[in-house]
């Protein structure tokens, strides 16, 4: 499994950009961001969605893969 850039997320099935920055388009189960789309097409810098994910109170995007302990800031944790 892979880490999310944005969130921290380790259920992506494969990174997010390939060696040659290629995006996957994978689209996180967690805060919903999509490589390739959300920053290319909509043009969101990976600190400005994550900005915009947690102010908006930092839903799953898919609650259906939520995990019952989760907790954001531990999630988040993995990214540093």
């Amino acid at each position: 499994m892979c880490i999310c850039i944005v969130c921290g997320y380790n259920g992506l099935e494969s990174p997010q950009y390939e060696s040659d920055n290629s995006p996957s388009f994978e689209i996180c189960s967690c805060c919903g961001f999509q490589a390739g789309f959300d920053d290319d097409d909509q043009g969101y810098t990976i600190e400005s969605y994550r900005k915009k994910w947690i102010e908006q109170g930092a839903q799953w995007f898919d609650e259906s893969k939520e995990p019952k302990d989760w907790n954001v800031n531990d999630q988040l944790k993995k990214l540093k």
